[in-house]
């Protein structure tokens, strides 16, 4: 039964200081993470003031599903997010959903994540695989993970997605800039990050400082992703890849192609969104694994047992599957994200008025005992077997967003996150030196960088 609507008031933070608010609470390096530990005391759903700013912070499992419904609640930009719109405002993943580009390219790309299209990257994917492989057995046994996970997911974009080697595993002539436009995109997260976090009267000032290296950065990306296109265009080819359906194909609703400043915004997208968060997958995946000898040969028997990389054999590795969906649900990259009520709700028991913002924690969500179960904080990838799935009937698991506006690569980057694992798994014994993985906050959330030790496997 849907509680009544009770009170008006909020729970908040102890200690709230006229004018100021909560703002002894704030952690201005890792935010989300504090919002996570508050939560414990405060509930499900508690609210933030800081000077004049008001948040609403949705984070147990029964009210962020209820946050889903797209009859009562709606997507809003804020933060991080809306500060990408500065110099990305047609992206697909920043723009507003009333915008018809957001439709027309939407509709447009989602061919590109269908099967048959993911059976065309599986190669590209590969070929990224075995150079990541080549170099850690020429190397010293010590791996810079966020190095490796970044020029990997980085490579895969550019291989399948643009049919072209960006040179980061190898002397390429793309090599300088790639590595210039990943650096740019890095800083660019960091300060939308910052910005979108920022307090008032504090924030102005800092943009205003950042501002010029902002522009720097911009121009970096936009370069970078301009010579692509425009190579393309000059050298037309009948690849199958996303850049020529970003040039190519045709809105079946308005039969009209995606306009020529709006196939920047969406190669943008792509590299923005597609290294970083799957990055940040690997490397979380890939620490528990090290510091788990047992379940590393649990999933090392069954890459063996499928007999090999082609793309029926990955999308048959169910335990590295688990793995993946188990570090999404304790880390996910993309760590929550805002819904706005179209009507007044009621939330818990407490009154949400039309319009209000809430910031919808997965974070937190995704670790609920009361859906989850009391090792919820526990990482344990076989809660993702069926049986125990189903255990769980009211689980709440949204690594990707909800909703139309939910990631549109999600298939990519797991099939693409597989097949690295059991490519690594194949070839090399994993450890590190047991220091505990620790989460930084950049607009998303990832591992801060860490050692993996590697020793070829003899095959």
């Amino acid at each position: 039964m849907t509680p009544p609507l009770i009170r008006r008031d909020l729970p908040h933070p102890p200690g709230r200081v006229p004018l100021l608010g909560d703002i002894t609470h704030i952690d201005r390096y890792r935010p989300l993470q504090n919002e996570v530990a508050l939560s414990a005391s405060l509930g499900p759903l508690f609210e933030r003031r800081v000077l004049g700013l008001h948040f609403v912070y949705v984070t147990g499992a029964r009210l962020a599903a209820q946050c889903s419904d797209e009859q009562h609640w709606e997507r809003a930009l804020y933060g991080p997010v809306l500060e990408f719109q500065r110099f990305m405002p047609d992206a697909l993943f920043v723009v507003d959903s009333d915008n018809p580009l957001w439709g027309q390219a939407r509709r447009i790309l989602t061919p590109a994540f269908a099967q048959k299209a993911m059976l065309s990257y599986h190669q590209a994917m590969q070929s990224v695989a075995d150079d990541l492989v080549a170099e850690w057995s020429a190397g010293d046994g010590v791996i810079d993970t966020h190095s490796a996970m970044t020029r990997a997911a980085g490579e895969v974009i550019g291989r399948a997605g643009f049919t072209r080697d960006l040179g980061l595993f190898h002397d390429a002539p793309d090599s300088a800039d790639s590595v210039a436009f990943i650096d740019s995109l890095a800083d660019l997260l960091r300060m939308a990050s910052d910005a979108g976090l920022a307090l008032p009267v504090i924030g102005p000032l800092r943009r205003r400082l950042l501002e010029p290296g902002v522009r720097r950065n911009v121009e970096v990306i936009h370069n970078f992703s301009d010579r692509i296109i425009a190579e393309r265009q000059a050298h037309p080819t009948d690849d199958e890849d996303l850049l020529n359906l970003m040039l190519t194909a045709i809105d079946p609703e308005t039969d009209q192609r995606l306009p020529s400043d709006n196939v920047r915004e969406q190669v943008l997208t792509f590299m923005a969104g597609g290294y970083e968060t799957t990055a940040a997958l690997l490397e979380s995946t890939l620490h528990y694994i090290a510091a788990d000898q047992e379940l590393q040969e649990q999933l090392r028997a069954e890459v063996s047992a499928r007999g090999g990389f082609d793309y029926k054999a990955i999308t048959g590795m169910r335990l590295i599957r688990q793995a993946l969906n188990e570090c999404l649900r304790l880390w996910p990259p993309a760590p929550g994200y805002f819904r706005r009520a179209r009507t007044d709700q009621n939330l818990g028991g407490y009154l949400i008025p039309a319009g209000q913002m809430v910031f919808v924690l997965a974070l937190a969500a995704h670790r609920d005992r009361g859906v989850w179960g009391p090792d919820a904080d526990s990482f344990d990838p076989s809660r993702f077997e069926p049986d125990r799935l189903r255990s769980h009937p009211d689980r709440f698991f949204e690594p990707w967003g909800t909703g139309p506006r939910s990631c549109i690569g999600r298939q990519f980057a797991l099939h693409e996150a597989t097949l690295l694992i059991a490519r690594i798994l194949s070839a090399f014994e994993l450890s590190t030196d047991g220091t505990p993985l620790v989460m930084r906050e950049r607009g998303t959330l990832r591992p801060e960088p860490y050692q993996l030790r590697v020793v070829p496997r003899a095959n």
